[in-house]
């Protein structure tokens, strides 16, 4: 049974805090990468996005195998982690650009990519991608 509540319940309000602070340290380099590649080394804005979430993804699987699930490298585990980014790096693209197509400040379309997904990838990572079978 999906059981969605229990995630973000008071039992796991220190996962979430977690998630919370490394959400963040994630999209401070998403945001900073943004602007450096953009506004300092004039990247294309579509191509800075690709560029700066693929990096990003690496670190967060790290992170998130190590510091917020606590648990332990499979091939099963970084399998399933591809696939999560696979879906979630083509819906951020894909809610990125139509940002930009809305005349959106790349800054502003990110963020509302953000806000979007991420209360989903914490539930995906938690139930499906990190989770011990």
């Amino acid at each position: 049974m999906f059981k969605i509540g229990r995630i973000l319940s008071k039992k796991n309000k220190a996962l979430t805090i977690r998630y919370i602070f490394i959400s963040l340290l994630s999209y401070g380099f998403v945001f900073s990468g943004l602007i450096l590649l953009v506004n300092f080394l004039k990247v294309n804005k579509t191509k800075a996005f690709i560029i700066v979430y693929g990096i990003n993804y690496i670190f967060l699987y790290i992170v998130q195998l190590r510091y917020l699930f606590k648990t332990n490298h499979n091939t099963y585990k970084l399998i399933r982690f591809i696939s999560f980014i696979l879906f979630f790096y083509l819906c951020a693209n894909f809610m990125y650009n139509v940002g930009l197509n809305l005349n959106l400040n790349y800054l502003v379309s990110t963020a509302f990519t953000i806000i979007i997904l991420m209360p989903f990838r914490i539930i995906v990572s938690k139930l499906f991608v990190f989770k011990n079978y």
